[in-house]
């Protein structure tokens, strides 16, 4: 008979092992497969949160790849769309990323209304999968004719709200329970509070409990299933109930313990006695994991004890929020916990400032980071225009992984907060459940149907019949960027350029050569595309129908714009001038920059004689007989000095020989702008417009290229401007002192700014940015400013 049970307890056994051994392996394909493909996360900085309406918006974005933990260096479309508060779409970019960053902002003209706007950031990549990783931002605008009120920092205790979050969901009978309390008001300010209680059915005080300034506490007292409990709040400005979900007969809770030596993680399943009848034979499966990196162990209550513990180092877990998960024996979760792993703590930033002169500051620094990428933005001491403090962390480590974002999240991260630990525990016992559901990663890994967009398009026909074995090519060609592609012609006339990338306004030129490199005349159809993806998901911002935040009772007026120029009308006189005036035909479409020249009928020097007169160096190379135009500032450089771009009638001059023969007896008028802001294709080396006289035109010249406008591209870059504020107070409240998307860093990691002191005692430092090797840098500090001048 012994020997019969022995026989059937192995059996049972190998059973056992064999389920928990197939069940091991079947986590851990699931994780890969949901994980398998890298998932891109973006954080944006502003350079504040309030603007005026004719101030330049500037923000530098960050691009982070969630399996390698460093910049994704492969990123480049991102997209952009601006919404205002009743969810219109008022603008839409195409965003280009290079190197994990990018740049962008809009030039605000005074148009839009006072209000709250809507900055919505994602890539298409991002559509594959369930969960959103998209980044959102709201701003406010002021239209600067309407009073501000200043937003009161009390929150609204009159939409006050109290959520409660039993640990892993259940309040369980005859064991000491841990509750969390979450109490906010409608708008999502948090709501201190010194002294609430637990009561039960006969108003007993069961237990005390207090929140923090983000509004999160904990309680913890022991349950009995017969009775009903029910949290209260009884303050001057706040008198609140809320009665606690029900006690459950028994269940299962985790629970850990995050602040041990040596690096550990303790983590704690237990449940009552009941559980352990319920639970005697049961085996689950602890796992904690964050994207692909996981680690799990085997559990049971045989041995009799309530609290099963287990000890994980932590060097094995991801930086960030971890999801603690009980499987029971057909891989079903029955209880969740969040738990959040620091990282290596990057010290902070060394700042320094000092007065170099009565009206301007230098300020200096030094990171810990080797060779970072930073953004900075400087504001005055007394600014309005921080509401929203966000972290690069509290976006790549917190909320990529919560199903409930904390935006204002850098206090969780902020060094000079004592209590920084203790709230982060507080969140995560807030938050009920993870960003990523075990359901879908059991069962409904991501089909990759959405692809990694890169650059746009540029396709088009050409007019001329190809013969089937043609040779001919044609040429892309964009001198801003100093770009040449080719691309082979097909048997229908096609031609196609993809994964390009071209800003909007550049001017790209087409040519069709054959196998001689030889231009060939012909007509040429071409258009800029691209897909406009659209986020599946829809922008995620808060759709709460709420009060306005409580406003003080201080309002500000902003004084009426002083135009920059004083004119006087004089009704009733006229002025008679017999003077006949040059009139300039194409001033009109040069900057102010050009010079232009009006040619007399009478005039038959050569063009290169009267640019040799002009700022250039006009001949022709012995070496190989062509016509050269340089740049009088870098003959020293000798064949390899910098030439203009030249136009004729509007068409760009490729062959210069063109020039050799020209005089100016044929020419109306001509423009030079040496700074080559007349010209959308010039690469910053100089401008020259010919425009030919009627009688010659199309005669003298005539091109064999096309020329298209990007329409469909990445948007361009603002180069970021002050506006001019009409008083102190306006500029101490709404302005910006200094903003670089791309701070300068020299070989020790330092760097050094100047910005202008503006009666500032103290300025205000917002910091960003990450190095190669996945470090981040998120600061936001007060600087006082030294008065000891250099």
């Amino acid at each position: 008979m012994k020997l019969i049970l022995k026989f059937f307890a192995l059996l049972f056994c190998l059973q056992s092992f064999s389920q928990t051994s197939d069940n091991t392996e079947k986590i851990k394909n699931y994780i890969e497969a949901y994980f398998h493909y890298d998932r891109e996360n973006l954080h944006i900085q502003f350079n504040k949160d309030i603007y005026l309406n004719n101030e330049d918006i500037a923000f530098k974005g960050y691009v982070f790849s969630k399996n390698t933990n460093t910049p994704n260096l492969n990123t480049t479309n991102i997209e952009l769309i601006v919404y205002d508060d009743q969810q219109q779409i008022i603008q839409k970019q195409l965003l280009f990323a290079e190197f994990g960053t990018f740049s962008g902002g809009i030039h605000l003209n005074g148009k839009l209304k006072s209000g709250k706007y809507h900055f919505h950031f994602y890539t298409n990549w991002m559509n594959n999968f369930k969960e959103d990783d998209s980044f959102n931002q709201t701003i406010e605008i002021i239209d600067r004719k309407d009073n501000y009120r200043f937003e009161n920092s009390e929150p609204d205790y009159k939409t006050a709200e109290i959520n409660l979050f039993p640990e892993s969901g259940v309040i369980i009978n005859d064991i000491v329970n841990t509750v969390g309390i979450k109490i906010k008001d409608c708008n999502k300010k948090g709501i201190e509070v010194k002294d609430g209680i637990i009561v039960d059915s006969k108003s007993n005080e069961i237990a005390h409990f207090h929140t923090n300034k983000m509004g999160n506490g904990v309680v913890y007292f022991k349950a009995d299933l017969n009775e009903k409990y029910t949290l209260k709040i009884n303050t001057d400005k706040l008198k609140i109930s809320k009665p606690l979900d029900k006690v459950q007969e028994t269940g299962v809770v985790v629970s850990y313990n995050n602040n041990l030596a040596q690096n550990r993680l303790l983590v704690v399943v237990k449940t009552n006695d009941k559980g352990l009848e319920v639970y005697q034979n049961k085996k689950f499966i602890l796992l904690i994991q964050q994207d692909g990196v996981f680690m799990q162990k085997e559990i049971t209550f045989a041995d009799k004890k309530t609290d099963q513990i287990s000890f994980f180092d932590k060097k094995f877990l991801s930086i960030g929020v971890n999801t603690i998960r009980i499987l029971d024996e057909n891989l079903n979760e029955v209880a969740q916990r969040l738990v959040y792993i620091e990282g290596d703590t990057v010290p902070a930033t060394t700042l320094e400032t000092k007065t170099v002169s009565t009206d301007s500051i230098s300020l200096s620094g030094k990171t810990a980071l080797n060779k970072p990428r930073l953004s900075i933005s400087v504001l005055p001491e007394n600014t309005i225009c921080i509401n929203q403090k966000r972290s690069l962390a509290g976006t790549f480590y917190l909320n990529a992984y919560l199903d409930q974002p904390e935006i204002a999240n850098y206090d969780y991260y902020n060094p000079d907060n004592a209590n920084r630990k203790q709230d982060m525990e507080l969140l995560m016992l807030n938050q009920n459940k993870s960003k990523f559901n075990w359901e879908s990663i059991k069962s409904d890994p991501p089909k990759i149907t959405f692809k990694f967009q890169k650059g746009v398009t540029v396709s088009g026909r050409v007019e001329q019949k190809e013969k089937s074995n043609s040779k001919n090519k044609m040429s892309l060609i964009s001198l801003k960027s100093n770009l040449f592609e080719e691309s082979p012609i097909d048997s229908d006339n096609a031609f196609k350029f993809e994964h390009f990338f071209a800003q909007d306004s550049t001017v790209l030129v087409l040519q069709m050569v054959n196998e001689k490199n030889l231009a060939q005349l012909t007509k040429v159809e071409a258009r800029v595309s691209r897909d406009e993806s659209r986020f599946v998901l829809g922008p995620t911002f808060d759709k709460s129908i709420c009060p306005s935040p409580i406003k003080s009772e201080n309002t500000f007026s902003f004084s009426p714009l002083k135009p920059e120029d004083h004119a006087i009308n004089l009704e009733g006189v006229a002025v008679q001038n017999n003077f006949k005036k040059e009139v300039l035909v194409h001033k009109g479409d040069m900057s102010s920059s050009a010079r232009a020249f009006k040619i007399k009928d009478n005039d038959y020097r050569s063009i290169l004689n009267f640019l040799s007169f002009n700022g250039y160096v006009t001949g022709v190379n012995p070496n190989d007989n062509n016509v050269y135009v340089r740049n009088s500032r870098s003959t020293y450089l000798g064949d390899s000095a910098t030439s203009p771009a030249v136009y004729i009638d509007n068409f760009l001059v490729f062959d210069m020989n063109q020039l050799f023969n020209l005089t100016l007896d044929q020419i109306d008028e001509i423009y030079i702008d040496q700074t080559g802001n007349s010209d959308q294709t010039a690469s910053g080396n100089g401008t020259i417009k010919i425009f030919m006289k009627n009688d010659v035109k199309n005669k003298y010249f005539k091109p064999k290229y096309s020329s298209i406008v990007v329409t469909k591209g990445f948007t361009q870059n603002i180069q970021f401007k002050n506006i001019k504020f009409e008083t102190q107070n306006e500029f101490n409240y709404f302005g910006t002192l200094y903003w670089s998307s791309d701070l300068k860093i020299n070989d020790n990691s330092g760097f050094e700014l100047k910005l202008p002191k503006n009666d500032q005692k103290e300025i205000q430092i917002l910091l960003e940015g990450f190095s190669d090797d996945g470090k981040l840098i998120s600061e936001i500090r007060k600087i006082p400013v030294n008065n000891t001048k250099s």
